[in-house]
């Protein structure tokens, strides 16, 4: 996230104690579009739909120098919903999202300690590994009409069953420190359930994952492996992604499986995607197509195309469009959104909005 305001923090030196954090920045999206989508005759308009580029958010983030390379920072980062003003939904225990409220740091909120050698030890509320390959490796960075989210975390995985497919509260976590290229995270998180629990859910909404990467020059490389316990079945994760920039094009490709293996019947999903980001003047073009399918006697499948362009206007801000088309086939019913889904029809969306950065 770039960042533009920086607030210098001037309490401590106020109340005449000596200035502690180094210093706390501002930061955050505003992103607007009007939306229509359609699937079997139903259509939904929208007057404003929210995060058709990037997803609103705003945050706050501080730092402090402890010195010997140490330091200690915290990210205060919510989700908004600029249609309406309100905040986005969060979950206290990995099992259960709790309404959407006015103010809810439900992107990320943590505080951290962080050594150059060391790496970064992170406590809060954060992205789970298992989410980042999906949203870098994807030309939409899984925003809007054309988001590969659409499929990757639809209603044919498995993923899509769990709150702990973007976020996990309760966490641990760890990020290498930059090692010639090499970039990683491993996270813990607790669903915190009461003792004694009802038999079978003390674990219940445990998340456990794993990312490691390589990015050098025009190349990136990543996966990552996570599981979700749950009493009805554990839900497990794994991807790989990479992109390869060859001139003005940024080509993308991804693939994903998932599984609940310990349910009665265990269920699985497969899906991956190619794309490219491709440059021109003031702008550039993001396409995609990806494909899912579960495990199911009818091997239920769906399929997604989409195509945008996104004009800068500065260096901040944006206007842009999108439009996506989801075909089902055999019996599933994946929808991206705004109207229900309808087994084997097909969905068409488009975005048409402005996104501010600040």
């Amino acid at each position: 996230m770039q960042k533009h305001a920086v607030v210098v923090c001037a309490l401590a030196a106020v109340s005449g104690a000596s200035m502690a954090q180094s210093s706390v920045t501002l930061f955050g999206v505003v992103d607007a579009t009007v939306q229509h989508a359609s699937q079997a005759g139903a259509s939904a308009n929208r007057l404003l739909g929210a995060g058709g580029n990037q997803f609103s958010r705003l945050g706050f983030r501080g730092t402090e120098d402890l010195g010997g390379g140490l330091a200690a920072g915290f990210v205060l980062d919510m989700g908004l919903n600029v249609d309406t003003g309100t905040g986005a939904p969060t979950s206290a225990n990995n099992q259960v999202n709790l309404p959407a409220t006015g103010t809810t740091f439900n992107r990320r909120s943590t505080v951290s300690l962080s050594s150059r050698e060391l790496g970064e030890i992170r406590l809060g509320r954060d992205f789970v590994p298992t989410y980042w390959n999906i949203t870098v490796f994807d030309p939409f960075g899984t925003a809007g009409a054309g988001s590969a989210a659409n499929l990757a975390q639809g209603s044919l995985t498995r993923v899509s069953t769990v709150v702990t497919g973007l976020r996990a509260s309760n966490s641990v976590g760890y990020f290498l420190p930059a090692m010639n290229g090499f970039y990683g995270q491993a996270m813990y998180a607790m669903g915190e359930n009461v003792s004694p629990a009802p038999a079978g859910t003390r674990n219940d909404g445990n998340y456990a994952g794993a990312r490691l990467g390589y990015a050098a020059g025009p190349l990136n490389v990543a996966a990552a492996y996570g599981t979700t316990s749950l009493a009805s079945g554990d839900v497990s994760t794994g991807n790989l992604g990479a992109s390869y920039t060859v001139g003005s094009f940024k080509f993308m490709a991804q693939f994903y499986r998932d599984a609940k293996e310990r349910a009665a019947a265990p269920s699985r999903s497969r899906g991956w995607l190619v794309g490219a980001q491709i440059e021109l003047g003031q702008g550039y073009f993001p396409v995609s197509y990806s494909q899912v399918q579960d495990n199911s006697a009818a091997e239920r499948k769906a399929a997604q195309i989409a195509v945008g362009y996104v004009h800068n206007l500065s260096k901040r801000t944006a206007v842009y469009t999108t439009y996506s088309r989801i075909q089902n086939r055999n019996g599933a019913a994946v929808s991206g959104g705004g109207v229900p889904g309808v087994v084997n029809a097909n969905w068409t969306g488009l975005d048409l909005g402005i996104r501010h950065i600040f």
